[in-house]
């Protein structure tokens, strides 16, 4: 018996800790950003998804952000954006950034056979600054912002669009930002936000690098590997269906720093069941791709190496609301 993706419609909150109650719906796919004002931060968030089956079913399926480049060539799933991200309490070093999954109960027993393989693959050709224990009691998968999120801005941005004019699609501007280096030293960050996330993996970049207090950080956080629409992974050489071994634990993406434990955001992904629908009903049109083996996982990794080239809610939170307003 297998479960049917058709079955269950995609709910997105947010909030500033991982407690639900903490949370709002996020309106996925609009340019209506939901704010957020803290002690520690002050942001505007907006996540889009392709082919989006949410169970607000006024929300739209899809956004323009993905018809437009380097989104359509990418052919991106899915992206979540802070625009901008202000931190307010203090400044951080760039090496304690992270944004990341993490999860409150074991999920050894229900990853998927071929995981170690995507695990492997992952931290190798998509995010080589990953880290992380899936095998965990609390698992989790994190990386450093500067090396993992692809674009990221700082300061005023001539080129923001208005409410009303249209999606605004990010573009790397932390080359504008310098390095912490010493007296005759001056290290500039790439201008290309590919070549700046493979220079921050090094953690001697990193350290050198300060998320300043007070300053604005445009960031968006997006790929084409995990499908919300078929709840898989699709990773160089290797396809995941997520959904057989689900737990029926979120998927949550956890903003904070990685010293002092500090949450600055949640952004929640969870499954909800139709209402009146068997999910174990069987399916009838499952093509089994999920049932890899662990067996197969040295030709799967090696395939995978020779693809590397191929490659509006308010809330009663103070500090929660949606806004068409730009954060000052």
């Amino acid at each position: 018996m297998t479960r049917k993706i058709t079955n269950y419609t995609l709910t997105v909150t947010a909030g500033p800790t991982r407690d639900i109650s903490s949370h709002v719906p996020v309106p996925v796919n609009t340019e209506q950003p939901l704010h957020f004002d803290t002690n520690l931060i002050s942001t505007d968030l907006f996540v889009r998804i392709q082919n989006y089956r949410g169970t607000d079913k006024t929300l739209p399926s899809t956004s323009p952000y993905f018809e437009t480049p380097p989104h359509s060539t990418n052919k991106d799933k899915y992206s979540i954006s802070f625009s901008p991200l202000i931190f307010k309490d203090s400044s951080i070093n760039g090496d304690d950034l992270v944004l990341g999954n993490d999860f409150d109960e074991p999920i050894s027993k229900n990853l998927p056979p071929g995981f170690s393989v995507a695990w492997r693959v992952a931290r190798w050709v998509v995010d080589p600054g990953l880290d992380g224990d899936p095998w965990a009691e609390k698992p989790w998968l994190e990386g450093r912002v500067l090396s993992s999120v692809n674009v990221i801005d700082i300061g005023d941005r001539d080129d923001k669009k208005q409410a009303g004019e249209g999606v605004d699609v990010l573009e790397e501007g932390l080359y504008k930002s310098k390095l912490n280096a010493e007296e005759g030293s001056e290290e500039e960050i790439p201008k290309d936000g590919a070549a700046r996330m493979k220079f921050f993996v090094q953690q001697e970049k990193r350290k050198k690098f300060v998320f300043e207090k007070g300053e604005k950080y445009w960031m968006d956080f997006y790929n084409p590997y995990l499908d919300f629409n078929e709840f898989a992974l699709h990773l160089p050489g290797i396809s995941i269906h997520i959904l057989q071994y689900w737990d029926g634990q979120p998927l949550r993406y956890v903003l904070k720093n990685r010293v002092d434990q500090t949450v600055y955001l949640v952004v929640q992904f969870t499954l909800t069941p139709k209402e009146d629908v068997d999910t174990d009903e069987e399916d009838e049109d499952d093509d089994g791709d999920d049932e890899e083996d662990d067996e197969g996982d040295d030709e799967i990794f090696e395939d995978a190496r020779q693809s590397e080239g191929t490659t509006s809610q308010k809330s009663t939170n103070p500090a929660v609301q949606t806004s068409n307003d730009d954060i000052d």
